[in-house]
């Protein structure tokens, strides 16, 4: 009986580039792509704008800059996500943080910038979970989901998306160490193979971020 491959831990990178709007910058689309057809970590520009298929995950970005507009994941299963993006440069070392919401205010994917949130009278306290992230490194330093959005994807989602804006800005690919709580560890565990891999074994167990959490 022939030996089933293994599934693709490492991925290949489409670009897709989107037709230039009067009035807006022109945009990219990088998708990681899980399937043999290149090796690990080559970028393909491919003409259209359709994903390919064994794609995970897609971030919409310009294409003079590092502004990061949408980002997707293959994750049908979990709640819709809009993002918030904090970035803190003068923070030691440099860090970012992607909050999200999960409500019809924002389409899936959508990535605002705090300035862009502040104008449109986005509320912190309606966060459902957000991560941050060290950039230059690509370490991720916390990771919290609202109690009662956990064991429904959004972490799994929110780390995807996470991983597609560092991607995007050709940064080190995000991962984390072997600190975290237990309910990190079950988010480990509960994560496709080809992601939970870059989260290294427990090694540390951290208290809970809530009360009983």
């Amino acid at each position: 009986m022939p030996v089933a491959a293994e599934p693709a831990r490492e991925p290949w990178y489409a670009r897709l580039r989107h037709p230039a709007e009067p009035g807006v910058p022109a945009q990219r689309t990088l998708v990681g792509v899980l399937t043999p057809d290149f090796a690990p970590g080559v970028v393909v520009d491919l003409p259209g704008d359709r994903r390919p298929s064994g794609w995970f995950v897609a971030a919409r970005h310009d294409a003079d800059g590092h502004r990061v507009r949408a980002v997707h994941a293959a994750l049908p299963h979990a709640p819709s996500l809009w993002y918030v993006e904090l970035a803190e440069p003068d923070a030691d070392p440099p860090a970012v943080t992607l909050v999200a919401f999960s409500d019809t205010g924002r389409p899936d994917g959508d990535v605002l910038t705090e300035a862009e949130a502040r104008a449109a009278g986005v509320h912190g306290e309606h966060q459902v979970a957000a991560v941050r992230w060290w950039p230059e490194a690509g370490l991720v330093h916390q990771l919290y989901v609202g109690p009662e959005y956990r064991r429904r994807g959004v972490g799994s989602k929110l780390l995807h998306a996470a991983f597609g804006v560092q991607k995007a800005r050709g940064l080190p690919d995000l991962h984390g160490d072997g600190r975290r709580t237990d309910l990190g560890e079950d988010l480990r565990r509960g994560l496709p193979a080809y992601a939970s891999w870059r989260l290294a074994p427990l090694t540390q167990r951290l208290p809970p971020m809530t009360p009983g959490g």
